[in-house]
Parts: C-alpha cells; sequence; structure tokens
C-alpha cells in the first residue's frame, strides 16, 4: 500500500492558478520535459528561473504553513529538517514517461499541484517498485497531492495524456540533512548517498533510476 497522502482540491488561490496558468513557457516536444527550478531558502534567499522574486514570496507566504502542517502530520520528525522550498514549474509532453520511482530523501515533503491542461493524466502511485495495485490520483486543475517519502512504500510515476503537454506545479519542503534523514528511516546513508549520485546518470542513459 502507497504511504499515507492527502489530497487537496482548490489548493492555490484563484489569482495564483491563473497566474501560474498563463506562464509563457518554451515550446516543448512530445517525448520532452522542461523543469523551471525556483526556490526559497530558509534565509528568505531566492532562486529563479520563470518566476519573479516577488512572486515566490508570495507562494511561501500564503502555502508554507499548510504544507509544513501536513509534513508534521506525516513525519514530525523531519519537520524538524527543513531548510529551503522548492517551487517548480515542470511541464511534460504529450507523450512523455517518467519511470516509477520514489523521490529523493532530500525531499521532506512532495507535493504536486496540477495547472493544465484541464484534462490529463494524474500521479500514478503503487505499492511497490514493480507497480503493483496501480492508482491514480486523478487529474484535475488545481488540485494538490501530498505525500512524505520513504523507502519502503512510496513509489509513483507520471506521464502524459497523449494529447497535449502537461503542466504542474511541484512544490516540495527539502533539506539538506541527507544523514539525518537516513536516521529517522532506519536507512543506510552510505548506501543511499551513493543511490543519489548515480541515479542522475542512470536517467540520463537508460531512462532508470534504482
Amino acid at each position: 500500500m502507497f504511504t499515507k497522502y492527502e489530497v487537496i482540491d482548490g489548493f492555490l488561490k484563484p489569482t495564483h492558478f491563473e497566474k501560474l496558468n498563463n506562464l509563457k513557457l518554451k515550446n516543448l516536444k512530445d517525448h520532452e520535459i522542461n523543469i523551471y527550478n525556483n526556490k526559497i531558502y530558509k534565509n528568505g534567499k531566492t532562486e529563479c528561473t520563470c518566476l519573479e522574486d516577488d512572486f515566490i514570496r508570495e507562494l511561501f507566504q500564503n502555502y508554507h504553513e499548510k504544507c509544513f502542517s501536513l509534513l508534521q502530520k506525516f513525519n514530525k520528525n523531519k519537520a524538524a529538517l527543513w531548510d529551503y522550498s522548492e517551487f517548480h514549474i515542470i511541464e511534460t509532453g504529450s507523450n512523455y514517461k517518467y519511470p516509477i520511482h520514489r523521490d529523493s530523501p532530500f525531499k521532506l515533503l512532495s507535493g504536486v499541484i496540477y495547472i493544465s491542461p484541464e484534462i490529463s493524466k494524474g500521479t500514478l502511485i503503487y505499492s511497490d517498485k514493480y507497480g503493483k495495485d496501480k492508482k491514480e490520483i486523478q487529474w484535475k486543475p488545481n488540485r494538490g497531492f501530498f505525500f512524505s517519502r520513504n523507502e519502503e512504500n512510496s513509489y509513483h510515476s507520471y506521464e502524459g495524456y497523449g494529447k497535449s503537454s502537461r503542466r504542474a506545479l511541484v512544490l516540495n519542503l527539502m533539506t539538506n540533512n541527507l544523514e539525518e534523514v537516513c536516521r529517522i528511516e532506519n536507512i543506510n546513508f552510505q548506501i543511499v548517498k551513493l543511490r543519489e549520485l548515480i541515479n542522475p546518470y542512470l536517467y540520463r542513459i537508460f531512462k532508470k533510476v534504482i
């Protein structure tokens, strides 16, 4: 069974949703993915690629407390490890597929808010890495899906709908303290550290992760 999660409809305020929906971004081919990284750190510093500094701060002010409460609900021991938040915009082509995976342990809380189009395919969740008990968190604009990953039962994937590109806001609460996350999850730090180093290369070459 997939780990505890929460689905929240109407997650973003209408003005925020419309701004993200109307963003003018690069054209995308059917099998491509574009990731626009936007971050805000505990000290207030921001890093922006497609969102203005002021807008990232506005998103943080409006949604951080709600997300932090979800993290405390899912895994209160991880909450003290928060260092920064990601507000990434991810666009995937109509035929793009990302394989079954568990999120990086650097992610304390994983969240996605569906933006556009009106009809698409939502996140697919599974009870194991082989794709058992497949279930879709159905697509609905402005629906948020949140969970806190773990090693055994947080496998998921996502893919295009076959008809148009797919835009989502990925809202993650992040840490730099991988070793402490591994201690909380009771997993081997050295093995996880190695996995985190090689996974980007595995995906780039073989389109798989471990």
